[in-house]
């Protein structure tokens, strides 16, 4: 993985697997650097939402359907 970051790190790189290429492309529309960037404001949202990093992942509770409102519970179960 590379050496241990340390909270005041600036600069991080890593390399990255296909599988999370894909990812931070598919969250940027193809920019890597704004699908980092969405993806930290997920982490924002949910960990706002209580959301720990020792929780399953599958409390999230997301909804793909834009015409159905999503209330706070609806976040985290």
């Amino acid at each position: 993985m590379g050496r241990p970051s340390k909270p005041n790190t600036r600069y991080f790189q890593r390399t990255l697997t296909d599988p999370e290429r894909i990812i931070l492309l598919s969250a940027g529309k193809g920019n890597i650097c704004r699908g980092f960037e969405t993806v930290l404001d997920l982490y924002h949202y949910a960990h706002n939402q209580g959301f720990r990093p020792d929780m399953d992942m599958s409390i999230l509770n997301i909804v793909a359907d834009k015409q159905q409102p999503q209330t706070e519970d609806s976040m985290v179960g």
